[in-house]
């Protein structure tokens, strides 16, 4: 899922990216280790995900090139437009409010800025018994009227398929 976010993001020079749940950072740090864009960004709720994620991108973060930060979706700790591209991986499932979740991150990002959002596919995470703790599982077609209704438009989606977890989707998305 993160190589085919990574691919979908399309990186420019000059691109502002925010990552939403980067976990251990992986994903922030491949870009970066790209030198594929100017700046990148990540918010989590965990802090101990910002802590680890802090040390893996030390080096970056202390070149200026890199930001993490603790806090929610449906509260982003950045300012309007910031942000020419965003994406989250495996996270959608957490939000408590979609419909203001998908709205911050309209606002962080620039008019046409791509939103790159991953999720596995409902019937393959019913599978897994995990999902019943905590999880929000969504329809393909339920994500796509979420963001027409946050103000994104020009919806293209990609399915990947994992071994281990199964069909998912990356859905990119125009900020309008």
């Amino acid at each position: 899922m993160n190589q085919l976010t990574y691919e979908r993001l399309s990186l420019l020079p000059d691109d502002r990216v925010l990552e939403v749940g980067f976990g251990s950072g992986y994903l922030l740090e491949k870009i970066l280790s790209a030198g594929t864009c100017s700046h990148v960004a990540g918010v989590d709720l965990s802090a101990e995900m910002v802590r680890l994620a802090g040390r893996r991108l030390g080096k970056f973060i202390r070149d200026g090139k890199a930001r993490v930060r603790e806090g929610s979706i449906e509260a982003l700790p950045f300012g309007d437009g910031e942000f020419t591209k965003l994406c989250t991986v495996n996270t959608v499932y957490f939000w408590r409010e979609p419909a203001a979740a998908l709205s911050e991150c309209r606002r962080v990002l620039r008019e046409g800025g791509l939103l790159v959002l991953c999720f596995n596919a409902r019937e393959d995470l019913e599978r897994w018994p995990g999902h019943k703790h905590g999880f929000r599982l969504y329809e393909l077609d339920e994500i796509e009227d979420e963001l027409k209704r946050a103000g994104f438009g020009a919806i293209d989606v990609a399915r990947g398929r994992d071994p281990a977890q199964g069909l998912f989707y990356c859905v990119n998305a125009k900020a309008v």
